[in-house]
């Protein structure tokens, strides 16, 4: 046989090979890179994270039930895909990160809920005279994020029914959800409560209610026997709208500066915590944040040496937040000797 006779089973060959590496290559990255971003996606693979294990619960118990990560938090494909990956692997080395290393939770922007929900707008009355902010009548021209008001859909979803009896107060406005829609000084239209003096509502709401209606008082808080017996008699009745806080005020000022998490929440916790839980309905909010080693703590390898010197006593309440005192004395009644 000549070499111009075999050259044609040379290729053939030739090719089959391509062929068959070029399906290995196809399998290959099926397996790594489809099957990582496959797995990432559901929301049982964040789990894992002891960090992100109670948001994985909450979802489960919300109305987005199912609906996968990367559909709501999903802002920049390539690099997040990357970054999934680089977390799927990891996670099999390294057991007890406490949340992802390398991808990390962006909020929901708004075309990842309207993706769902560009159909649940409306203009009809009957679907819209009992929602409170224009937000909702003028989505077409709305340009925030859903979540900056829906702060607690998917992860926080019992929330939204729990929030509805807190305490109104300033901190509900400088947190952002009352403020953008409405000016703040319109708060007093509706939660007149907030006057500490109930002589500035009696001559402030004829004008409300010649402005608003008298439906919107009355499909809100009152009653119209309320309404006749002040008209009728001067009598002011007994109204049950939400009362303002008034020993709050000074939580409330400090709540709301920058430096509240790191300087004042500990230590304003630590005086009562049940005001905390008139807004914050569980601790589970706190353990969330406890769980994770704080920074001050420093490398494990030296903070035993070094703990001394950050307290004056093993009840110290900072260290109970977190420690539970028998293990404290576990440990220290071994070194009694050394104190």
């Amino acid at each position: 046989m000549s070499a111009a006779e075999a050259k044609p089973g040379s290729r053939s060959r030739r090719s089959r090979i391509i062929i068959v590496v070029a399906v290995v290559f196809v399998l290959v990255t099926i397996v790594a890179v489809v099957l990582p971003l496959a797995v990432t996606s559901t929301p049982e693979f964040f789990s894992r994270y002891h960090l992100l294990e109670r948001r994985y619960v909450n979802l489960g118990d919300s109305a987005h039930e199912g609906i996968g990560c990367r559909s709501c938090h999903e802002t920049k494909p390539l690099e997040n895909g990357l970054a999934l990956i680089a977390d799927y692997y990891t996670s099999f080395v390294i057991k007890d990160d406490p949340r992802p290393r390398y991808f990390t939770f962006g909020p929901p922007e708004r075309e990842a809920c309207l993706a769902c929900h560009v159909d649940d707008w409306s203009t009809e009355l009957s679907r819209t005279d009992r929602i409170p902010h224009p937000a909702h009548l003028r989505v077409a021209s709305e340009t925030r994020n859903c979540v900056d008001c829906h702060k607690w859909t998917a992860h926080l979803e019992t929330y939204i029914d729990k929030h509805k009896e807190m305490p109104f107060s300033g901190v509900c406005v400088a947190y952002g959800c009352h403020v953008g829609t409405k000016a703040t000084d319109q708060c007093f239209d509706c939660h007149h409560v907030l006057h500490e003096d109930g002589e500035q509502w009696r001559t402030e709401h004829p004008r409300i209610v010649a402005a608003t209606g008298e439906r919107a008082c009355l499909e809100s808080c009152h009653q119209v026997d309320q309404c006749q017996l002040c008209h009728t008699t001067g009598e002011r009745p007994e109204f049950t709208g939400l009362p303002i806080q008034i020993d709050m005020k000074a939580i409330e000022e400090l709540h709301v500066k920058p430096e509240w998490t790191p300087e004042y929440h500990g230590e304003e916790a630590l005086k009562d915590i049940d005001k905390c839980l008139l807004c914050h309905q569980s601790e589970g909010e706190c353990d969330e944040c406890h769980r994770e080693r704080p920074a001050f703590h420093g490398s494990t390898k030296t903070w035993i040496g070094r703990h001394k010197d950050a307290t004056d006593s093993i009840d110290d309440p900072r260290c109970l937040a977190c420690h539970e005192k028998p293990w404290c004395e576990d440990c220290h009644q071994q070194f009694e000797e050394m104190e």
